[in-house]
């Protein structure tokens, strides 16, 4: 006969709830943050920058060409803005263990400012140069598959780069991905570097061929997808986890897609609800609401009938997770092409007014026992054309991660 005790049992509740890790942010170390104060009341911050000056040869006696100057007028618009809300109830306060509101507002207010440095990161696409798999002696246009081998390379052709628009090569900063970096690690392994100088000074992981790097998981994301030959019913793309299905009728289930009358038309049906995933046309059905907000802020796609491609751009995904189940095995993510973008440069490349930083407010609710608790962010974001040189998009092949 067994002993039965467990009703005697006590259930023991940590003192804390589980950590939450979280992305770890860069953007104020590296982006040009001064003209918050400038802009303390006002939407738009206005930079213009000056025409070329053109050098004639110069014949005495005769008169100068007399050139005309122009002055090009450049744009910040204040103009993004992310809130969060959360609703707590006096009761559930009470009979809580944790602190739920203290809770709740931290994690909001790290994802808020995780937004921000999507948005800045995500500025790869406006720099000036670019170091793909030729700048090291590889195919143009395609990501570099990085190793011990070529990282060097790849940060010197980078340096190069910024020495060719005439940047002062000082205060250079990279955010590069855990992959990337793993990659340093083991090229660092049994040399005699200088790659620990500075090890977690001000948040950066190393300086490494004159640039201070930083660590991020919110690196921009890009791949291309092949479409030539129509979809057939069933046949899915999935896109950080969230499935994409073809259909030739289109149902109710959140992501389904209308293959209609040609490769063409499926594609760019994929296209249209990857851009506006919150909307269901007659050839969409809008996404979950959850994968809404992971969409709706972050993710571009551009369709190319010509060359029966869609391009998809995912800032702050870091590693862009992609797949598909397309019939045609010639219909696929094009690995080459799949790319990490490592941003590098000269710290104040990227422009970035915080108008109002995360900050959670209490807010009593009057019909019931409780408040909710809101957050937000109002920011601007821009690389000028001054900037632009001073920035270095490093392509990443992915697909080999």
């Amino acid at each position: 006969m067994a002993n039965a005790f467990t009703a005697d049992f006590a259930e023991i509740w940590a003192k804390e709830q589980q950590e939450v890790f979280y992305k770890e942010n860069v953007a104020m170390k590296i982006a040009d943050v001064s003209f918050k104060g400038a802009l303390s009341s006002g939407d738009t911050l206005n930079r213009p920058y000056r025409s070329a000056n053109n050098i004639q040869n110069y014949t005495r006696g005769t008169a100068i060409t007399i050139d005309d100057k122009t002055d090009t007028q450049e744009q910040l618009s204040v103009n993004k803005q992310f809130a969060t809300g959360f609703y707590v109830d006096d009761f559930d306060k009470i009979q809580s263990s944790y602190n739920l509101i203290a809770n709740y507002a931290k994690d909001d207010g790290v994802y808020l400012s995780n937004q921000v440095d999507a948005d800045v990161l995500g500025e790869y696409s406006n720099a000036t140069s670019t170091v793909d798999d030729g700048s090291i002696g590889g195919t143009a246009g395609n990501g570099i598959t990085l190793t011990t081998s070529n990282v060097l390379k790849t940060c010197s052709a980078a340096k190069k780069k910024l020495a060719k628009q005439n940047v002062a090569i000082s205060d250079l900063f990279g955010v590069v991905s855990p992959e990337f970096e793993d990659i340093l690690i083991q090229y660092g392994a049994g040399r005699d570097t200088t790659m620990g100088d500075g090890f977690n000074s001000n948040g950066a992981i190393m300086d490494f061929y004159g640039f201070r790097l930083y660590r991020s998981n919110q690196t921009s994301g890009s791949a291309q997808l092949s479409i030539a030959t129509a979809p057939t019913d069933g046949d899915t793309v999935v896109i950080e986890g969230v499935t994409f299905t073809f259909k030739t009728t289109l149902g109710t289930t959140p992501g389904n897609v209308l293959i209609g009358a040609s490769a063409d038309a499926a594609r760019l049906n994929l296209t249209t609800l990857i851009n506006d995933p919150a909307t269901t046309t007659s050839e969409g059905v809008a996404l979950s609401a959850e994968n809404i907000r992971l969409f709706q802020t972050n993710a571009t796609a551009t369709d190319t009938a010509g060359a029966d491609t869609m391009d998809l751009v995912f800032k702050g995904v870091g590693n862009l997770d992609v797949s598909e189940t397309l019939t045609d095995g010639t219909d696929a993510w094009t690995a080459a092409q799949e790319k990490q973008h490592q941003l590098f440069g000269r710290v104040g490349g990227v422009t970035l007014v915080m108008q109002s930083d995360a900050r959670p407010q209490v807010k009593q609710v009057p019909d019931k026992l409780g408040v909710n608790i809101l957050n937000g962010v109002l920011y601007g974001v821009k690389t000028f054309a001054d900037g632009a040189k001073e920035l270095v998009n490093i392509e990443i092949a992915s697909s080999t991660f």
